[in-house]
């Protein structure tokens, strides 16, 4: 069975407002309870306007990717957005 994280989601009113205060240590710990949960993946989702996307994901993406060494999958709805990232991402889902 394959488990993804999905909590790292900016649609989640906790998450979002972490993202908005730029709250490293909320996203941190976020991230090192899914992956200590079994994760197998993480799903990075900053939620954010268009206009500050990229920048906030790249932002959660350094995060995640200091705390654990558990996979990323960039959740967005916009291709660009996503192929953007892709080259970010260390260990891309």
């Amino acid at each position: 069975m394959i488990i993804i994280g999905e909590k790292l989601n900016g649609t989640i009113k906790s998450v979002g407002e972490a993202i908005a205060k730029k709250d490293s240590e909320f996203i941190r710990n976020l991230a090192i309870k899914q992956a200590n949960a079994g994760a197998n993946y993480l799903d990075v989702c900053a939620g954010t306007e268009a206009s500050v996307e990229v920048e906030t994901l790249k932002w959660m993406v350094d995060i995640v990717q200091d705390a654990v060494e558990t996979p990323i999958c960039i959740d967005n709805p916009n291709p660009q957005t996503v192929a953007q990232l892709i080259p970010y991402v260390k260990k891309p889902a």
